[in-house]
């Protein structure tokens, strides 16, 4: 088990990832009836700046997880911008996409680029997350390697 110092710190009871032999190869897709079922929650933390968020100042306040996943599936972040009377509340999803096929130079996968999707609450950021979620990474709860390695380069 390891601990992941960037998101450890900041939820301190979040699961430590597991050894990499419990992880399933990414040239090796889950066929989608053998899916663990997506058990979604939210983890609430203190409003903190993010290390890959240094550069806007973005305040994440919630963590996603899919019971089962190494690290978030999705982050819920206030946004003040300079001169603006209010801020924005803004999701992003973290889901590491495995397909099975090469899509990349030698690779299987890659990192949803689904970013900065605004609302005007929390609860709506969190609702079109996990919408997010739900529709479009129904496999985000399986453990293959290629999402462990993901959470290793984000939160290490």
């Amino acid at each position: 088990m390891n601990r992941l110092p960037h998101l450890h710190p900041v939820r301190p009871d979040w699961p430590e990832l597991a050894e990499p032999g419990t992880f399933r190869p990414d040239d090796q897709p889950v066929p989608a009836d053998q899916w663990p079922a997506l058990n979604l929650r939210w983890w609430e933390i203190r409003p903190t700046v993010l290390h890959f968020d240094r550069a806007n100042g973005a305040r994440t306040e919630s963590l996603l997880e899919a019971v089962g996943s190494p690290a978030p599936v999705a982050l819920v972040s206030y946004l003040h911008e300079p001169g603006a009377r209010r801020g924005k509340w803004t999701w992003r999803c973290e889901v590491h996409v495995v397909t099975g096929e090469a899509v990349a130079a030698g690779g299987f996968n890659f990192d949803c680029p689904t970013i900065g999707r605004f609302s005007t609450t929390r609860d709506g950021a969190r609702d079109a997350a996990a919408a997010h979620i739900t529709g479009q990474h129904p496999d985000a709860a399986v453990p293959y390697l290629g999402r462990r390695q993901y959470a290793l380069r984000r939160w290490a």
